[in-house]
């Protein structure tokens, strides 16, 4: 119950006229509306509803502007006054904007597109190939060794408001079309697989950074890790992965055959928000014979920094669920350099779906953060968390270093991911059907032997 019966009432009010000088506005009658809509933000400043549709009302660029200041004032997520000043200001451009109910369909394209090349990476001293090296963190000429020096800027910040590329093509958009690669040395051509930004010939070997038009509506990189593991090191990690595990076959790493490791830098979202969360439940209250269920209610506010959705279908999700996560605190500023002979891809999840999923699973991580918190310690029924309350919501798109992997025992696949930064590794292995029988029957023998205790004793 609210104390505040003359806030309560004036809040009541504005809303009131809010509705009544929306209607004016809608049907064409702005100076009565706009009476209506400056009585309502008189009796509730923080009305930003009401403030933004203030900016119907006048043509004055200004005084646009000064309305949905004090929108955003009132509620700094609101994402409609958010835009309109982003528009009013140049940082959006109406054209870009797609219109309400769109949707953006796949281009489906029938032909590979040709790339241009943006940079090769050539030695300035002997004209030999140029390649990023993980343990010098520069790039190294594999005919002389000449070392060209990479600058390491490290990613400030790099993040974007979500709701200033969400109503744009670039918010929805994907790659999604094969790409011909014509190599500046020796004319060869190739074809890479869709979205592949950086190329090697496989004739002369001659690296190159490309891009096709299909880029013109994409997000572009904003920062990446190095890869900091060559070939040698990353099978190492797979090797002493393959020997842990108690239940994993005792012959495993000898027998495993066919052992295939594929470097691979990985488009990620990165996204940042703040939500409240609303929740319900019953909740038990008393001991014995007072014991009752109640229904209680309240709100819980978590804020997500950092939090990682794959931006690829290729790979396997449950292998990346499983993966050591990167140190996102090490991301650098993008640069071509780092890509010299290691290849790369863009992204064919869009923004916009993977904002989606961003978000379901934040509000599922908020009924768990309610229910260990919150409620931790209480016995629980009926627990309902929901939350259309984000703000704050912000985006960046990195590249992560992987080493994809694929090996064969008895006959049968598995797969593997190798952290590129860490060396961690998450895949799948075959179990040892005769240690899992033999824990099994130790266990039946503990517990045989538990109950003739209870019985034994029990008897005398």
């Amino acid at each position: 119950m609210s104390f505040d019966r003359l806030g309560d009432h004036r809040r009541e009010q504005a809303q009131d006229l809010f509705r009544l000088g929306r209607t004016c506005v809608k049907t064409g009658e702005k100076a009565l509306g706009r009476q209506h809509l400056l009585k309502a933000v008189e009796y509730d400043r923080d009305l930003a509803d009401a403030w933004l549709w203030l900016t119907a009302t006048t043509d004055d660029p200004a005084e646009q502007r000064k309305y949905l200041e004090w929108a955003i004032a009132a509620e700094p997520g609101h994402a409609q006054a958010r835009r309109g000043l982003a528009l009013l200001t140049g940082r959006l451009k109406a054209e870009e904007m797609l219109p309400e109910g769109q949707v953006v369909a796949p281009r489906q394209p029938e032909a590979a597109q040709p790339v241009d090349v943006r940079r090769t990476f050539t030695c300035p001293q002997c004209g030999g190939r140029l390649r990023f090296d993980p343990e010098l963190v520069d790039l190294k000429c594999q005919a002389c060794g000449f070392v060209e020096s990479v600058e390491e800027v490290p990613l400030a910040d790099g993040a974007h408001p979500l709701d200033f590329t969400l109503p744009t093509l670039r918010g929805h958009r994907w790659a999604e079309g094969e790409r011909r690669f014509t190599c500046g040395q020796c004319g060869a051509a190739a074809l890479l697989p869709a979205g592949e930004t950086s190329a090697v010939c496989p004739f002369c070997g001659s690296a190159a950074l490309v891009a096709a038009a299909e880029e013109t509506e994409l997000v572009r990189p904003d920062g990446l890790i190095p890869m900091g593991l060559e070939a040698e090191a990353a099978a190492a990690a797979a090797r002493q992965w393959l020997g842990r595990g108690f239940f994993a076959p005792d012959d495993l790493a000898q027998l495993v055959k066919h052992r295939q490791l594929r470097p691979a830098y990985v488009p990620m979202w990165v996204f940042e928000a703040a939500l409240t969360a609303k929740w319900s439940a019953q909740v038990a209250e008393g001991y014995g014979r007072t014991r009752q269920w109640v229904h209680r209610t309240g709100e819980y506010a978590l804020f997500f920094r950092d939090h990682v959705q794959p931006a690829s279908r290729a790979l396997p999700a449950d292998l990346l669920r499983r993966l050591p996560a990167f140190d996102l605190q090490q991301l650098l500023a993008f640069k071509p350099e780092y890509l010299a002979e290691w290849p790369a891809a863009l992204y064919d999840l869009s923004l916009a779906d993977a904002s989606l999923n961003a978000r379901e699973a934040m509000v599922k991580e908020a009924a768990g953060q309610v229910r260990a918190k919150v409620l931790a310690g209480r016995e629980v029924r009926d627990l309902q968390v929901s939350t259309d309350t984000f703000s704050g919501e912000l985006y960046k798109l990195v590249l992560l270093p992987l080493w994809v992997g694929a090996y064969t025992y008895r006959g049968r696949l598995f797969r593997l991911l190798i952290n590129g930064q860490t060396g961690g590794v998450a895949g799948d292995k075959p179990l040892d059907n005769v240690k899992i029988a033999l824990v099994a029957f130790g266990v039946l023998l503990v517990a045989a032997f538990l109950l003739y205790l209870l019985y034994f004793f029990g008897s005398r």
